[in-house]
């Protein structure tokens, strides 16, 4: 990897289940969410990664992938054939990818088990009598178990962008036609070394890989280092303050369990946490200890006597009215220089800001007239002031890092 060294400092980040480290700025050193056995110190390695492409085309790409699987499995016999060996290994191989793509990228929901039909696929190749290698049959059942102990993803809200309703892009494939976009493509990326200042072991980018080999540069989770779960009420044990480049970080780490929502936790027991964005800043209100939150996709609704369906998120926020559990407040900045008229938002990258509790809601008007309901949530008291988080987080250090990655300095 191309990285350039980064003078930065350690993500204040506390993961050390013994430690009780909720309120105030520490800088710790990172420890990693799960093992990191697989890294070299000072040797870069390349890996092969599974291009799915945006929201849009994703369902029709695990459609095409699924049914490859399905085929591949009903030939599987001829894995044993001296003749078809290698192409039947190569074929194997390129499934794999699928499953690691599953595991780290996807947070599964029914519609998507529906249409992409996933479900039918693991279960197909963890059957016996279709010959698949072991450490497949071991991952698909690793993501069966998940899947079901989670019903499916049946109660969570799905990671989708705020302002891009679901029916556009999850569409199932048509079966007799499949368009030039529904293929999976596979690149070939470089990990870094563990001692990478940027996206080693101690790198502000620790656990994410930049993808360059597709159309766009992209940021990727990393297969091989297990990221940490954000379905957790509570602080997750991440110190107050905590900073983050991007939104794929603060998943990585657990503090927010969306990519590109701002939104999640379930529809049942509520919100796990939120993000605070300038994207709302003529719908919300931010005074700091009191925060209102609009639901999802409230800048659409043109209807003036009933608001819009409820959308999962704004569903798991009125959850949260019910169970009075906890939620993670992070807010986000963006890039450095963006002009934000909130002064409760970092300069730029996420910033943890601690627990609040949403107390009520109330139905508010857009600017096209449209009914959107509004969340009050207030800061649970005994946690370091948010002035104090406002002036230590992000660090001058912290924004360079930030201006590197984005290619500003």
């Amino acid at each position: 990897m191309n990285s350039t060294a980064v003078v930065t400092a350690n993500p204040i980040v506390n993961l050390e289940p013994g430690v009780a480290q909720s309120e105030g700025i520490i800088n710790l050193p990172v420890t990693a969410p799960g093992t990191i056995d697989k890294m070299e110190t000072s040797r870069a390695q390349s890996v092969r990664v599974l291009h799915m492409g945006g929201a849009r085309d994703q369902n029709k790409k695990m459609a095409t992938q699924g049914r490859s699987i399905l085929t591949l499995c009903r030939h599987s016999h001829d894995r044993i054939a001296p003749e078809r060996a290698e192409e039947m290994g190569n074929r194997f191989a390129d499934a794999d990818l699928y499953l690691d793509w599953l595991a780290t990228n996807l947070e599964m929901t029914p519609l998507i088990n529906s249409l992409a039909k996933v479900e039918l696929v693991l279960k197909t190749l963890v059957d016996p009598t279709n010959n698949v290698p072991d450490n497949m049959v071991t991952k698909a059942q690793a993501l069966l178990d998940k899947y079901e102990a989670d019903n499916w993803g049946q109660d969570n809200v799905a990671d989708e962008p705020d302002e891009i309703p679901t029916a556009q892009h999850l569409t199932a494939a048509s079966p007799t036609q499949v368009s030039s976009t529904a293929t999976p493509t596979i690149g070939v990326i470089q990990l870094p070394p563990a001692n990478d200042p940027t996206y080693g072991v101690s790198g502000i980018m620790y656990g994410i890989i930049v993808d360059t080999s597709g159309k766009r540069k992209d940021y990727r989770l990393r297969a091989d280092i297990p990221r940490k779960s954000a379905k957790v009420y509570g602080h997750n044990d991440i110190a107050l303050g905590t900073w983050y480049p991007f939104q794929i970080n603060a998943l990585f780490w657990g503090a927010h369990g969306a990519r590109m929502g701002g939104i999640a936790g379930s529809v049942t027991s509520g919100a796990w946490s939120i993000v605070v964005a300038g994207t709302y800043e003529d719908l919300d209100t931010d005074n700091g200890d009191t925060l209102y939150y609009s639901g999802s996709n409230s800048h659409n609704n043109t209807d003036p006597q009933r608001a819009a369906p409820a959308s999962q998120g704004t569903r798991a926020l009125h959850a949260s009215i019910v169970t009075q559990n906890p939620v993670r407040v992070l807010r986000s900045g963006g890039a450095s220089g963006t002009q934000n008229q909130n002064p409760y938002l970092p300069t730029c990258g996420l910033r943890y800001d601690g627990l609040y509790r949403v107390v009520h809601y109330q139905q508010r008007v857009n600017r096209k007239g449209g009914l959107y309901d509004q969340f009050k949530l207030a800061r649970l008291p005994g946690q370091t002031p948010l002035n104090e988080l406002r002036r230590s987080s992000p660090t001058a250090e912290q924004v360079f890092a930030h201006d590197r990655l984005r290619g500003k300095n």
